[in-house]
């Protein structure tokens, strides 16, 4: 049984460049196994949350939309949008930001 520390390195290899047929080969597990460990762990990071100060600016009764503020994009959202599909627009405008 490997560590998951085993799968991260393993990872990291394909990442910088190398075959997953040829990591695999070299590690001694199934190319199969491979990619599905590269899946997960990447789900996993995009999976992981982060939360953002929140500044209310205005009490409105019945808001229609949310605004959210990344540096300088503002981006408006209906209330009720998904909040995972949310954090993902926040998340990719945060690292271009």
């Amino acid at each position: 049984m490997h560590t998951r520390r085993f799968w991260e390195q393993a990872s990291a290899e394909v990442d910088a460049g190398e075959r997953i047929a040829t990591v695999a080969g070299r590690k001694g597990v199934r190319p199969r196994t491979l990619t599905w460990w590269r899946w997960k762990l990447k789900s996993e990071k995009r999976a992981k949350p982060q939360f953002l100060p929140v500044v209310v600016r205005e009490r409105v009764q019945s808001p229609t939309t949310v605004e959210v503020v990344v540096g300088d994009v503002t981006v408006r959202v209906p209330v009720g949008t998904d909040v995972d599909y949310v954090a993902s627009v926040t998340s990719a405008l945060r690292r271009r930001c």
